[in-house]
């Protein structure tokens, strides 16, 4: 290949990749997940004891069938029982699996339990999550999940830097341009074909904020919950001296822990420039994150109003009352990530990028990802604009790469 040719080629590229990030939706990923991501199913497999299951143990796999049925609190779970498993003790095994997105990664289960009523109702609910999904129905971007290392002086500090970083991020980052309120009626006139994506799907409020919740790793009532955080990475126990720092966004999605160190200035604004910027990859699964086990209709929910969030989130009750309702109730979480994800919106990359070298250290190279997706009635079309803009540069960069090519061959 000629230098010229490959000149030109590089053009042609860069001139798509542009227009790609033209016509990105412009809806923060935050909201997007939260508006068009349904939570992928967990799975919980019973392995009876020799002699079948008793009549409690059905009673535990009654609840949690009907718990992924409900109207209300529909849990994202399927539950199968597998006769021919290995189970040597006298009771039924529940085994938790993540969504089949992680089986490649895990196949071992998250969590393993006798097959309880108690224990079933751990699985789909507890009071950190019921206070995690209300705070996501209020708007809150996310909210910052720090599991403790239980020494008081590590967890006190990071919840203190956690809190401290998350209020400068408000700061610092802002909205992307161009998003439209569900009940703007004017600015939804004005939408262009195939700009729809832009369009808001709730009365949420919009807004950026964070707020930070902790989680002892010795809640007995969140056993089960924590299983979902700790498992997220083979290397998390090897950290368990350590407070760890979860971001918890739309329905519950989590990415992988801020932890000891790594909860810093830097890396917070990292993650929040990607949950708060524009969601230019609207393909849930090429996303960074991994879906929570929760039991919540998050479309019934997403109204935006106190009173639906109070009536969609009753007191937590006792075992006995769940015996007699055989109903869950709702609850909601999110996780967040020691790696580095790269921002979405180019406005909030470059903030996170200053703040690195305002605290005279280097900010990680950001990405933008940019997937074409096959399909789909979400997937926002080519604004008018942008279609110009890219027609030209194209002409312009064959032009000059024709005349290129025809100097060279003289």
């Amino acid at each position: 290949m000629t230098r010229s040719r490959g000149l030109f080629v590089t053009l042609f590229f860069l001139g798509l990749f542009a227009g790609g990030i033209l016509w990105a939706c412009q809806v923060p990923v935050f909201r997007y997940a939260l508006e068009r991501w349904p939570a992928d199913a967990y799975e919980l497999v019973c392995v009876p004891a020799q002699g079948g299951l008793n009549a409690k143990e059905e009673a535990a796999l009654k609840f949690l069938r009907e718990a992924a049925r409900d109207e209300d609190f529909p849990a994202n779970i399927t539950v199968r029982v597998d006769a021919e498993g290995e189970n040597n003790s006298s009771a039924a095994r529940m085994d938790l699996f993540y969504p089949i997105k992680m089986r490649g990664i895990l196949d071992e289960p998250i969590w393993s339990g006798d097959a309880t009523l108690g224990n079933a109702q751990k699985v789909v609910q507890s009071p950190l999550r019921k206070e995690l999904t209300k705070r996501i129905l209020t708007g809150e971007s996310a909210i910052w999940l720090l599991v403790e290392s239980g020494d008081p002086k590590k967890d006190d500090a990071a919840e203190k830097a956690l809190i401290e970083h998350a209020e400068k991020t408000v700061e610092n980052l802002k909205l992307p341009d161009g998003v439209v309120g569900k009940n703007d009626t004017e600015k939804i006139k004005q939408v262009r074909p195939g700009d729809e994506a832009n369009v808001l799907q709730s009365d949420v409020p919009l807004k950026i904020e964070f707020s930070v919740l902790r989680i002892s790793r010795l809640d007995l009532k969140e056993q089960v919950f924590l299983e979902m955080l700790l498992n997220l990475e083979s290397d998390l126990g090897e950290y368990s001296k350590e407070p760890m720092a979860f971001p918890v966004f739309g329905r519950g999605r989590i990415i992988e822990p801020l932890i000891g160190l790594g909860l810093n200035y830097n890396n917070v604004i990292e993650h929040s420039a990607y949950l708060t910027g524009a969601c230019s990859c609207e393909v849930k699964d090429e996303n960074p994150g991994i879906d929570l086990l929760i039991a919540m209709n998050w479309d019934a929910a997403m109204e935006g109003s106190q009173v639906i969030i109070d009536k969609m989130l009753p007191p937590l009750e006792g075992t006995a009352a769940l015996m007699a309702k055989n109903k869950p109730q709702g609850e909601a979480a999110m996780k967040g990530s020691h790696g580095s994800h790269s921002a979405s919106a180019e406005m909030n990359t470059e903030v996170a990028a200053q703040a690195g070298a305002e605290d005279g250290k280097p900010a990680e190279d950001a990405e933008v990802e940019v997937t074409a997706e096959a399909g789909g009635s979400e997937k926002p079309g080519m604004p008018l604009l942008p279609l110009i803009l890219i027609v030209g540069v194209v002409v312009v960069v064959i032009g000059a790469g024709t005349v290129m090519l025809k100097k060279n061959a003289d």
